[in-house]
């Protein structure tokens, strides 16, 4: 698993896009810079990148390999992830980790529910109230990650 600080603008696009919803609001919250995750898979799967942003102000890199770890076993688990991406869709995944747990699951490209099932009440060594936001696409060709478009 690479990572890469490549893909600007993701936080950007979520936050505007939870902005949007017309549930009552809590404070919006601000997601520091995105980094940008290769995963190189095996048994079949095609290889996909992932761009994964948390909570302003939480230094990102020791969470990456837990945070890669869980969307990954999304990815195995949930086959509809890999349907959407050979379609060419990307899948947009956002949660809080609360009581060093992944707590409520929400997606958007694919149905909530198998991923919620892969990762919903995960532990995760990672701080309290954390905000992540993540996208996941299977890109045609070997490129590298760029910003990528689309709202939860």
């Amino acid at each position: 698993m690479k990572h890469r600080n490549s893909w600007v603008g993701l936080a950007l696009v979520f936050a505007l896009a939870s902005a949007c919803r017309s549930e009552p609001q809590e404070p919006a919250i601000e997601y520091g810079e995105p980094v940008g995750l290769r995963m190189a898979t095996k048994r079949g799967m095609p290889d996909y990148e992932i761009a994964v942003a948390v909570s302003k102000g939480t230094d990102i890199a020791p969470l990456v390999p837990a945070l890669g770890a869980a969307l990954h076993a999304a990815v195995e688990l949930c086959p509809e992830i890999v349907q959407a991406g050979k379609r060419g869709e990307s899948v947009g995944v956002w949660f809080r980790v609360e009581q060093g747990a992944i707590g409520k699951v929400e997606t958007k490209g694919v149905q909530a529910t198998c991923v919620a099932g892969a990762i919903g009440g995960k532990p995760i060594a990672a701080p309290d109230k954390l905000a992540v936001l993540a996208q996941i696409r299977f890109p045609s060709e070997a490129s590298a990650p760029t910003a990528p478009t689309g709202t939860p």
